[in-house]
């Protein structure tokens, strides 16, 4: 009798043990603890950032009727002048002016660029403003002047543009036409503009340590609205915009995941982690823009762990 009670009960212990074992294997999994973040929508632009400087839109250069040295200036680089205000006077030296007075005179030129108005002056003894506005380059008492280049140029102020220089890498991305937002490190606040001209050719830089030059391409941009606190010679930064997206579909950076070539996020669906495949599109400033592969409106786990997989069980953060 004792026996047979001594066997049911190990029986029983077998059974109860196998049930507690087959129990403890087939648990469900604990949920895995994870931030989420709502897909959303938004307008985005993509944009390349260039450097740049304000000059005139309109100006105009006078070159001398004849060779000749400055005897006295009544007008200096910043000066607001009227048509008619004499600038220097002149002594004509002929046409015999020396080799080394032409390469004093081509030092002191302002390097002009772009559409300017060259004018030659009347008076042989004196220039005059040809127009109002403000001095940009005028010559020094005692230098030569060439009656083949300009020697004083004045703008008009009230009329500026940036001429800023692309590296050739961006250039396929610009277009006449793009808006632009402009900041100057010499005035507070953010200017428009709008891109009007790109140069057809790209031009290097050399420099003087030897390293490779880099091949920039200059475009023009006007600015718009008033430009009452902006002088030419402020350095500009200028965020050009190349493309638009309405209503793009974003997620945070951190919901993104990557596996080989293969993007994807874990997106929360009746408790459980789904595995979605995406492609992304452009990647802005915290978020990353999703061209396929997500509704909106869908919660995505933010910095998923590593372990975590297609189907399993996850607990949103409060």
């Amino acid at each position: 009798m004792e026996k047979k009670i001594r066997a049911v009960l190990l029986t029983t212990a077998g059974v109860l043990t196998a049930m507690l074992f087959w129990s403890w294997k087939h648990r469900p999994p604990e949920a895995v603890l994870v931030r989420t973040a709502a897909a959303e929508t938004q307008d985005i632009y993509n944009s390349v950032t260039i450097f740049g400087m304000v000059e005139s839109a309109e100006s105009t250069a006078v070159c001398p009727a004849e060779n000749a040295v400055v005897n006295a200036v009544y007008a200096k680089a910043g000066d607001t002048v009227q048509k008619g205000d004499i600038l220097c006077t002149l002594t004509d030296i002929g046409r015999s002016q020396t080799a080394a007075d032409y390469w004093q005179t081509a030092q002191s030129v302002f390097a002009i660029s772009g559409t300017v108005n060259t004018v030659t002056a009347e008076d042989a003894h004196a220039l005059y403003a040809p127009m109002d506005g403000t001095v940009l380059t005028v010559p020094q008492a005692g230098e030569s002047v060439s009656a083949d280049m300009p020697c004083i140029q004045i703008a008009n102020p009230g009329k500026l543009r940036v001429r800023a220089q692309s590296p050739e890498l961006y250039v396929g991305e610009l277009a006449v036409g793009q808006r632009a937002n402009i900041t100057f490190s010499a005035v507070d606040g953010t200017f428009h503009a709008g891109l009007t001209a790109i140069a057809p050719a790209a031009v290097k830089t050399f420099s003087l340590t030897n390293e490779d030059a880099e091949a920039t391409v200059e475009v023009l941009l006007d600015l718009n609205g008033s430009t009452e606190n902006l002088r030419p010679g402020y350095s500009a930064t200028v965020k050009v915009f190349t493309d638009h997206r309405d209503d793009a579909a974003v997620v945070p950076y951190e919901a993104i995941c990557q596996r080989g070539e293969q993007e994807f996020v874990f997106c929360v669906q009746d408790g459980h982690a789904v595995q979605c495949a995406v492609q992304t599109g452009y990647l802005l400033e915290d978020t990353v823009e999703i061209i396929d592969g997500l509704p909106t409106g869908v919660s995505v786990i933010l910095s998923p762990p590593d372990e975590l997989t297609d189907g399993d069980p996850v607990e949103v953060q409060t």
